[in-house]
């Protein structure tokens, strides 16, 4: 009999539902019978505020991050968590039940940090046999929301994250580091950088740029590309605005853009276009950084889109995979340092980029003990 298993998401930026699709493609690889279903609990929640969670993460992420700081700061202890998962759990419980009922799973697997405590809280309530693993997809700087020791496993990234864990209360038995869940695709044999530019019929002798900021298309991608189209001219930029459809029209309808920037909006080939550049202009967010990192492409972050992302421009700069450059000037200056060969990613063969196929083995094998568990009882 095929197994269920349920992945709670959030489109809050594109990260959530990337991580989950990740998992999802290495475990249709294992040759388990597995069922997969994704759910945006936040967006069933029907609680005021968080059911906007991603229409709010993309407010935050076009100019409004001081507030987003004041509340990572205000929120970001287990009390507080505590106390607004409750009154979240109070609003999402039929809901979380409709979606329970209607799909049977065998696993609950939650990517977002909201959705830990509630389905948590609900699989106590209801007795429920289904374990809850959280997948963790910040690198360094992991909010309490992601952390209660009532989650069954943690699947974690890096050694300062396991840490983080264990001060809130996660038990070391209860914690893998499997490194990041980076889709397959980003790993998995690709073209070189001539087939890739041909593919997307660009100039394949020019040097090119991967300018992207998030699903939510957050940041200083404009400025950016004023800048670079102006100090760089002799480059290709590739531009992914994510969801922002008023930055995909701005930088397509009302403006002279030069031949050689192309501008896409929300894509699912962005391994193609990683493939096909030289280097990766993005903000601080991990699943960029860890595709980026797969891909063997140098990192220029421009910032931290909240401090959820502080930690991994640090991350970036001692793995030597990257730099960060937090004005558009540097960002040009960095640019030509790549093109001159001055600047080289220093990414060791060993580093632990993938951890997705180590993911997808943890959920089989807790779903395998769970089954022995109750074949033996």
């Amino acid at each position: 009999m095929k197994k269920k298993i349920l992945f709670i998401i959030s489109d809050t930026g594109g990260g959530h539902r990337s991580a989950a699709n990740a998992v999802i493609s290495a475990l249709s690889t294992t040759g388990a019978e597995v069922t997969c279903e994704m759910v945006d609990l936040l967006k069933a929640s029907g609680l005021p505020g968080i059911q906007n969670a991603p229409e709010l993460y993309a407010f935050f992420s076009s100019g409004h991050i001081w507030l987003h700081n004041f509340l990572f700061r205000l929120s970001n202890t287990s009390w507080f968590m505590d106390t607004a998962s409750r009154l979240l759990y109070g609003f999402a419980r039929n809901r979380i039940r409709k979606v329970i009922d209607s799909f049977g799973p065998d696993l609950v697997v939650v990517i977002h940090p909201l959705a830990v405590r509630p389905m948590c809280t609900y699989r106590d309530e209801f007795g429920s046999p289904w374990p809850v693993v959280t997948i963790v997809t910040d690198l360094i700087s992991v909010h309490a929301s992601w952390l209660s020791p009532c989650a069954d496993l943690y699947l974690l990234s890096t050694p300062e994250s396991v840490a983080i864990a264990k001060q809130h209360g996660v038990l070391a038995p209860k914690i893998k580091m499997t490194g990041f869940p980076v889709h397959p695709r980003f790993y998995s044999l690709q073209p070189d950088r001539e087939i890739a530019r041909k593919q997307l019929e660009i100039d394949s002798n020019r040097f090119t740029l991967l300018l992207t900021s998030g699903g939510a298309g957050g940041g200083q991608v404009e400025v950016l590309v004023s800048e670079l189209e102006r100090e760089c001219p002799q480059c290709t930029l590739l531009v992914v605005t994510g969801r922002n459809q008023f930055l995909f029209r701005k930088l397509t309808e009302h403006r002279s853009a030069s031949a050689h920037t192309h501008v896409y909006g929300f894509i699912d080939n962005m391994e193609q276009l990683m493939a096909a550049c030289d280097a990766v202009i993005t903000k601080a967010g991990p699943g960029t950084i860890m595709e980026a990192a797969a891909q063997r492409r140098p990192l220029i972050l421009t910032g931290a889109v909240g401090l959820q992302e502080e930690g991994n421009i640090r991350f970036v700069i001692d793995s030597g995979i990257g730099v960060h450059c937090p004005s558009p000037s540097a960002v040009s200056k960095q640019v030509h340092s790549l093109m001159n060969g001055s600047f080289h990613s220093n990414l060791p063969m060993v580093f632990p980029v993938a951890g997705t196929h180590a993911i997808a083995d943890q959920l089989l094998s807790i779903m395998a003990a769970k089954e022995d568990l109750h074949g033996t009882s």
